[in-house]
């Protein structure tokens, strides 16, 4: 069999050193790695996905270890990446598809003896609290036995919001966890295993940082592309974040989010609050979204074309449909609800799917931002499918 390298050493540790300290200075990491410090040989690390940085920050809690992630194949779309990825090693991804080429390169690297990371949501929050644990994570570690670990970066969604516009300065405070010993693993059913790595990726950030402050020129810059609806006048996709407010132009309600990320002038005292109010808001029996959509995916030089068609698309309890035109070519499909592990979002622009094997954005018209409206309707219907089994 043939090695599956480690990420380069002449590269990675003097990289880890600039990085490190950078991010020391700029967003006050700290680091505390007591979790693995019996860690050696083939093991697996599972970590919630709150930032884009978090490559960067589990990398700081796993030092002097040279880790190899799991990362969607969604970023070898961006030329610069792709040699980056190449040269770290980096196993790619097809999110909440059955990826069998992932799975077995996995289990190579782990047989030469390296470090997987994992981030089992299959995608990255948009409002600083942890979702769903995606099905097979408990089988994955149950076939691996090897130790497992955990990392966890607190204050990683307040510093780098996947909605904002600047990053925050505050601070991030990076903890390590051992969830597994190999030899545990052997005695624990998967129902058992699932329970405790469910427990340790149930994330909030806003509760786990409460009253740290975090500092940036405009705190709601951006918010908008995630709170979509007024509670005082019930209209959606007239919000409007600016200035460190939040303001309905149907009704000129106005929320202020303060440099702590307490809200203040509404019933929510934080975001997620909103964010969760939001959801039950949607009705998973009866709701129906329709749309027509720009259509984006990878063009004959594997570049993300965002402009590649137009399709028609729509959402309800039975699953997602989409018919229309990419490339000149006709498509047509259904993607039954059960099927969809969710959609994975860029705020305020689009959320995506595979069509044919291949990474797929859906740019929702004529407001981009009711993307964010799409993701949570989908995962109200799997919550109330599970809560109905």
């Amino acid at each position: 069999m043939k090695k599956f390298k480690k990420p380069p050493a002449l590269i990675y540790y003097p990289a880890y050193f600039i990085m490190r300290l950078y991010y020391r200075i700029a967003f006050g990491v700290t680091v505390d790695r007591s979790g693995i410090k019996d860690m050696k040989g083939a093991s697996i690390v599972l970590c919630p996905h709150l930032s884009n940085s978090d490559h960067f920050l589990t990398a700081f809690g796993l030092f002097p270890h040279r880790p190899t992630f799991v990362m969607s194949e969604h970023f070898a779309g961006f030329p610069i990446l792709r040699p980056v990825m190449k040269m770290m090693r980096v196993i790619t991804k097809k999110m909440f598809c059955a990826d069998v080429g992932t799975i077995m390169n996995i289990r190579r690297a782990l047989k030469c003896g390296n470090t997987i990371v994992l981030f089992p949501e299959g995608r990255l929050t948009w409002y600083g609290h942890s979702l769903a644990v995606t099905a097979g994570t408990a089988e994955l570690v149950k076939s691996c036995g090897v130790d497992v670990y955990s990392v966890t970066s607190n204050g990683a969604y307040l510093t780098f919001p996947k909605w904002r516009k600047k990053n925050r300065r505050g601070k991030i405070n990076i903890t390590t966890a051992k969830l597994f010993a190999a030899e545990e693993i052997k005695n624990l059913s998967i129902e058992q295993i699932s329970a405790r790595i469910d427990a340790a990726i149930l994330h909030d950030d806003e509760l786990a940082m409460a009253g740290t402050k975090y500092r940036c020129k405009d705190m709601t810059e951006g918010l908008d592309g995630i709170i979509y609806k007024c509670p005082e006048c019930m209209s959606e996709f007239k919000m409007t974040a600016k200035n460190g407010h939040i303001t309905c132009s149907e009704c000129g309600a106005d929320a202020v989010l303060d440099n702590k990320y307490v809200m203040h002038g509404t019933r929510f005292n934080r975001i997620n609050e909103w964010m969760d109010w939001q959801k039950q808001c949607l009705d998973p029996e009866n709701d129906v979204l329709e749309s027509e959509a720009v259509f984006g995916t990878k063009n004959e030089k594997g570049n993300i074309d965002h402009n590649a068609g137009k399709v028609f698309v729509k959402l309800d309890k039975t699953g997602f449909y989409i018919k229309g035109e990419i490339f000149g070519e006709e498509i047509e499909a259904f993607y039954p609800a059960d099927k969809l592990g969710g959609f994975p979002i860029t705020v305020g622009s689009a959320f995506d799917v595979y069509y044919k094997n291949k990474l797929v954005y859906i740019h929702p018209l004529p407001d981009m931002r009711a993307a964010v409206k799409w993701v949570t309707l989908l995962d109200r219907i799997h919550e109330n499918g599970n809560k109905n089994d």
